[in-house]
């Protein structure tokens, strides 16, 4: 880094902060138009899908906010920090107050500042000075120019720019190989289920909930947040632990359903689960006791191989209630081939859970070999990594 000097944004940047929200009111918003770009846009790196139109009379007269191929804009709320580079052919149009747009000098490539303002070094700096508790607000323009940046030649920051691209690329690569592995391991879990109650034998009876299980939801006490005394009885909603509490209204070994029908429509796992012990359930699962645990890990192990879809009631809140519930067939097979299929289900859960792990943790250090790949790229030691 020994030729490289150190700037502030105000020196290589112009800044505009987009509107004070009252000169974009909804009232003024068209069916088509000039196009009103917002945080999504930066967030999620697309100029696309654009929600809100403004005519050309309300677009001169914010001529200032226009954006322009090459452009970065950052969000400024909420979630804070994300960059996006303007591309070619974008539908003409201005950012909303939600964002910042920088326009970089001549002698700063536009790409290399937006790595940089992706860089750990960038981010803390934007977090030590943004303001607001529950929704994080970057701090003022003014503040944000004094923030100092390492600059290189311009023809190094290229170099710089080619290698991090190619490196980057790389990383992808590997990280959708990745995904795909995790995906295939989902599916295979996925497939097996659905093998197996696809070939029921001739001795399998099909039966209800209610006939199989006890329905304790009357034993069933929801806690709002705000009342609720911390401990370390584990409290249960929908899908699993939401709280730990300190006292409890079941103490033995229990099936929850959950009943919140648009949890089940979005496959939300697991629609099923086991729980054991000291525990609380709020009114948003159903709560079932089976005689024999072998039947409750394989009618938890059916629930959640089928889609619950034609069973869930109610359009603005659906739900999965006990009348439905108890429609649902239990496709059941002799006790010795419960055990079978149950052993089979665990020990592949248990494999599948491995091997999940395995790439998640991949996934994980691909994002940290970014980030620190990133870093050392401005701290001038990308020449050591790559000769």
């Amino acid at each position: 880094m020994t030729n490289w000097e150190t700037k502030k944004l105000g020196d290589i940047c112009d800044f505009v902060r987009g509107p004070f929200g009252g000169s974009l009111k909804k009232n003024i918003f068209k069916p088509n138009g000039y196009a009103v770009y917002e945080q999504q846009h930066a967030i999620y790196d697309q100029f696309d899908d654009v929600r809100y139109f403004i005519d050309e009379k309300k677009f001169n007269e914010m001529k200032r906010f226009e954006l322009n191929s090459g452009d970065l804009i950052m969000s400024c709320s909420g979630t804070m920090g994300k960059i996006a580079i303007v591309p070619k052919n974008i539908k003409k149009g201005i950012i909303n107050q939600a964002l910042l747009k920088l326009r970089t000098s001549k002698e700063v490539s536009n790409v290399f500042l937006k790595l940089w303002m992706q860089s750990e070094s960038f981010q803390e700096s934007l977090k030590k000075f943004s303001q607001g508790a529950a929704i994080q607000n970057v701090a003022s323009v003014a503040v944000l120019k004094n923030i100092e940046i390492p600059l290189p030649s311009l023809s190094e920051q290229q170099r710089i720019v080619a290698i991090l691209d190619e490196v980057f690329t790389a990383i992808t690569r590997a990280r959708i190989n990745a995904e795909k592995n995790l995906q295939n391991v989902k599916q295979l879990f996925e497939s097996y289920l659905k093998t197996v109650f696809a070939n029921k034998n001739e001795d399998w009876e099909e039966k209800t909930l209610n006939q199989i299980s006890d329905n304790l939801d009357s034993k069933r006490v929801p806690i709002t947040k705000n009342v609720r005394s911390n401990g370390s009885i584990p409290y249960y909603g929908a899908s699993g632990i939401v709280d730990y509490v300190e006292n409890y209204i079941f103490d033995e070994d229990l099936l929850c359903v959950s009943e919140d029908g648009a949890n089940l429509l979005a496959r939300v796992y697991p629609i099923a689960f086991s729980i054991s012990g000291k525990t609380w359930v709020n009114n948003h699962a159903h709560v079932l006791k089976f005689q024999n645990m072998t039947n409750q890990k394989f009618v938890e192990v059916y629930l959640n191989s089928i889609k619950l879809d034609d069973y869930v009631s109610g359009m603005a809140q659906p739900k999965l209630n006990q009348a439905m519930l108890n429609k649902i067939p239990i496709p059941f097979p002799p006790f010795k081939e419960q055990q079978t299929i149950v052993e089979k289900f665990d020990a592949l859960s248990v494999e599948t859970k491995k091997l999940e792990a395995i790439y998640q943790k991949k996934l994980a250090d691909f994002e940290e070999l970014k980030k620190s790949i990133l870093q050392r790229a401005f701290n001038g030691e990308l020449t050591e990594m790559f000769v």
